[in-house]
């Protein structure tokens, strides 16, 4: 849904609004900024303040859900790590998001991220393989 239509009609907007967080993992929270980001940048192209604002409030819920879990002790080291993580992430975003996902994809190249979060690499020849 792009911004122009995630602001044609009151009711959807609050919806859409609702189902914007989800931070399950790593992917789902960076799938996760680029749909807030989009939709920020958008609300305040067409100086929709209180719009934008409302994407800003969803990512501090993000950022305050995500400390919360990291400080639990009843949950597993790795998932409080993971979390962390994305607690760091929403925290950037909300401090400089013009430059988030460029500091993202450096970040994904630390040795401290790989260590923790070695994620597969997609092989290289199927690197050109989804066109469309």
């Amino acid at each position: 849904m792009s911004p122009v239509s995630a602001r044609s009609s009151g009711g959807a907007r609050e919806e859409e609004f609702r189902h914007l967080l989800h931070f399950s993992n790593l992917q789902e929270t960076e799938a996760c900024l680029r749909r807030l980001d989009d939709l920020w940048r958008g609300f305040r192209a067409e100086e929709q303040r209180a719009h934008a604002e409302r994407i800003l409030e969803v990512a501090r819920l993000g950022l305050q859900r995500a400390k919360m879990i990291a400080g639990n002790k009843r949950v597993s080291a790795a998932r409080r790590a993971e979390k962390e993580e994305i607690r760091q992430w929403f925290r950037v975003w909300l401090e400089n998001p013009e430059v988030f996902f460029d500091w993202l994809e450096v970040r994904k190249q630390t040795p401290d991220f790989l260590e923790k979060f070695a994620m597969p690499a997609v092989p290289e020849n199927h690197a050109g393989n989804d066109e469309g």
